[in-house]
């Protein structure tokens, strides 16, 4: 995706840096000199968009990655050992699902105090349910199978015939939940910056853009265009990646 490259190559590509001011140059509309303006700080607005990628995209993929261990864990064994242990792990996740994620994540990280590390935590802790379900259902499928019947027959532990024998085939529909849970994470992050608990000044964050552009939407409409432009690509980038992906795993797609 053209945004993660631009993201990884913004020290090199970006014409000016991330907190450079020149209030001479404040509010300065596109340009040959400032391609995407200035800000209220005369600072140029697509290096801070670009640096700013560099900061949501880190957290949303941290995230994405401690919700994924979290839900994989905790789904792989609720789906493998049944009984009481899958009754209190679905229990958990129905009452995580039953508040808002953007309400828990704003909890979480008005207790953490705002930062970037907090946003990551928070969302990674309120993202994992998905994923504990989608493996759960896998597992549940999987594990019926004569290979695992196999394993278990030949005196292999319940640890082994999962992790070896279950869990890798559940590869697919985990590519999928965490290429759309970018989507998601980016979104978050970038609401939670915009309310100012996310990353703090003068880090440049897509949702402290945003914010700074609000409080000059009718002076200077593009303070808050072109950051909105790079979240709205960037998520539905993501949301075709997973549609592509699904279509591709689905064993039902006709050749």
């Amino acid at each position: 995706m053209m945004v993660v490259l631009a993201a990884l190559l913004a020290p090199l590509i970006a014409p000016y840096g991330p907190d450079q001011r020149n209030i001479r140059q404040r509010f300065q509309p596109p340009s040959q000199e400032h391609l995407l303006g200035t800000d209220n700080f005369g600072r140029d607005s697509l290096t801070r968009i670009l640096y700013g990628a560099r900061v949501s995209l880190r957290v949303a993929s941290l995230a994405v990655g401690i919700a994924a261990v979290i839900g994989i864990l905790v789904g792989a064994l609720a789906g493998y050992l049944g009984g009481v242990v899958d009754l209190i792990v679905m229990r958990l996740v129905d009452i995580f699902l039953a508040f808002p994620p953007i309400l828990l994540a704003l909890t979480l990280v008005a207790v953490l105090n705002p930062s970037a590390f907090s946003v990551t935590i928070a969302l990674g802790m309120v993202y994992w349910t998905g994923y504990a379900r989608v493996i759960r259902s896998s597992v549940l499928v999987w594990k019926e199978e004569e290979f695992v019947e196999a394993s278990r027959a030949l005196g292999a532990s319940w640890p082994r015939t999962l992790f070896k024998h279950v869990l890798p085939h559940t590869l697919g529909p985990m590519i999928v939940v965490a290429s759309v849970g970018m989507g998601n994470a980016v979104t978050a992050e970038a609401a939670l910056s915009f309310l100012g608990l996310g990353v703090q000044p003068p880090t440049p964050s897509w949702g402290a853009i945003l914010n700074t552009g609000l409080q000059f939407l009718r002076q200077t409409p593009y303070l808050s265009t072109f950051p909105g432009a790079a979240i709205m690509i960037t998520v539905l980038g993501f949301n075709l990646l997973g549609d592509g992906l699904r279509d591709a795993f689905d064993p039902r797609r006709v050749a």
